[in-house]
């Protein structure tokens, strides 16, 4: 017995190391596809989310500068309107500290000196007001806006948060609350540029025009790369009165946020590749000592039996068997085989190998020859076989049946116009859409673009119904912009029901549906012109 699980058998025992490697190389691939993509679903979804974030964080930094500009003692509208006629006018020091202390008292100082006894807004108008004093109280009210807007920016880290008027027609913006100061000189003084007339035409920068010409924040951002950074721009309409007077603009720098998102995605996929790594080294462990080493034994074991037919090959399975598991099953079952193949493996084998051979090429033979090569429906000599059958059970009273032909419309012009497979393209799709219509009764192929159906039973009784879908059915697809033109099939139906008072024969039937079909398909050719 010993002798039984040496030489070729023991040579077999290496072969599980190459289906480790097999197996190593489909889990390799596996985890690689695996990291990447989830690499890639995480990356989008972060992504996502952190924009769905982005945006909710800087509408409401947008609405709160909203609320300060709406103040009805800062008069914003007005302070506007002055600004942009008379930026040049109002000198605010170029390196100003957000100390807007001294240029309020400055303003009311004057305003007390001007208006006596009087509160601004309430006693007194803007336009009552000395052109000293509005330049004093624009100092003052610039001032604090910047201050309160620069504060902003850098208390909620974003990369800018700025005021802008746009103009009529879509064609720029006067930058009243500016993200960035711009130096301007007058004599020894160094003042901040104000009031920016700056080109934003709808082509550059949509979106913003979009919001204004909404008159209501959108769930849309500006994405640009200027010198200044890759930024998310979102645009909030300041309304006064019922109206918007200009934007509230707040830019946030996603450059940094891309590469934290990337980090963790990395991060992500390194963790998951290293337990992935270790779950396929431990499953691969696994599987080799528990059933590749046996499965290869095994097979060892059956090719000694097939270049030796010694019965005893059996035993040594059997002592193979180790639990009840599915490689157990199958040595049980292998053996057991092997113990019935040696009483009859001379003659049996050969016997019925050559009788099973025999049967499937006479099934395969007369498959072809009653099945259409094209559509897989029954051909022209099932058909004839079928007519012949059915004039036998009509003169035996059997006369519930009936005829439909069906003729493809314009296979000729399909063919010479996009070739002879797209004909056949619109043959199958014919075929398909009768067979679909008729599934109880059985279908040939009679012509090139030809189909008879045998009508009975439940098509038989339904046959308006069905006649009415298959119509449905070929002017949905002549409407349906999705199809290619060869797809767009059209076709003449002619159906006739078997009368035992004026049909002696079954071709009888057969010729009032094919007079029928050939009527209809008359009819649509005179239609179409």
């Amino acid at each position: 017995m010993e002798s039984l699980i040496s030489g070729e058998n023991k040579k077999e025992y290496s072969k599980s190391g190459s289906l480790i490697i097999r197996f190593a190389i489909i889990f390799a691939v596996f985890t690689m596809v695996t990291i990447v993509l989830s690499g890639t679903a995480a990356y989008f979804v972060q992504t996502r989310m952190h924009k769905k974030q982005v945006e909710k964080a800087v509408s409401k930094i947008a609405e709160y500068l909203s609320f300060i500009l709406s103040d009805e003692a800062l008069d914003f509208e007005n302070h506007q309107k002055y600004l942009i006629d008379h930026a040049d006018e109002i000198a605010i020091p170029y390196d100003y500290d957000h100390n807007y202390i001294p240029a309020r008292d400055t303003y009311e100082e004057m305003f007390a000196h001007e208006f006596p006894g009087k509160v601004y807004g309430r006693d007194v108008s803007f336009e009552e007001m000395s052109d000293e004093l509005k330049r004093a109280r624009a100092v003052y009210v610039q001032e604090y806006c910047l201050k309160m807007f620069e504060e902003a920016r850098d208390i909620f880290d974003v990369a800018y948060t700025y005021y802008m008027v746009p103009s009529e027609g879509n064609r720029h913006c006067f930058y009243v609350i500016d993200a960035i100061r711009e130096e301007r000189k007058e004599g020894e003084r160094s003042l901040i540029k104000l009031a920016l007339d700056v080109d934003e035409n709808l082509d550059k920068v949509p979106v913003l025009w979009n919001v204004w010409n909404a008159k209501k924040p959108l769930h849309e951002f500006e994405i640009y790369n200027n010198e200044y950074g890759y930024v998310y721009g979102y645009y909030y309409p300041l309304m006064i009165g019922g109206r918007p007077i200009g934007l509230i603009a707040v830019d946030y720098e996603i450059d940094d946020s891309n590469e934290e998102i990337l980090r963790n995605t990395f991060s992500l996929c390194g963790a998951l590749a290293l337990v992935l790594v270790i779950s396929v080294v431990v499953l691969l462990l696994i599987i080799d000592r528990k059933h590749l080493r046996r499965l290869v034994r095994l097979a060892g074991s059956v090719k000694n039996f097939t270049n030796t037919k010694n019965p005893e090959i059996a035993q040594v399975i059997e002592a193979e068997i180790k639990g009840r598991d599915e490689v157990s099953d199958l040595a049980r079952h292998t053996a057991a085989m092997i113990s019935e193949l040696d009483k009859y493996m001379k003659n049996l084998v050969n016997t019925t190998k050559e009788l099973s051979e025999t049967r499937q090429q006479a099934k395969g033979l007369a498959a072809l020859a009653n099945r259409d090569s094209l559509t897989g429906v029954r051909n022209r000599i099932a058909y004839d076989d079928e007519i012949k059958r059915l004039q036998r059970e009509a003169v035996h009273g059997s006369d519930k049946f009936g005829i439909a032909f069906v003729d493809l419309d314009n296979l000729t012009a399909i063919n010479d116009e996009f070739g002879y497979d797209k004909g056949n393209v619109a043959i199958k799709q014919l075929c398909m859409l009768v067979c679909n219509t008729f599934k109880h009764s059985p279908v040939f192929r009679v012509g090139c673009d030809e189909f008879a159906v045998i009508l009975r039973n439940g098509d038989l009784k339904m046959i308006d119904e069905l006649t009415r879908t298959f119509c449905f059915e070929i002017e949905r697809r002549r409407l349906d912009d999705a199809l290619e033109p060869f797809e767009k099939i059209s076709a003449a139906m002619g159906i006739a029901l078997f009368d035992p008072e004026r049909d002696f024969t079954v071709e009888d039937v057969c010729m009032r549906a094919e007079e029928e079909m050939l009527s209809k398909k008359q009819g649509q050719i005179v239609a179409g012109e």
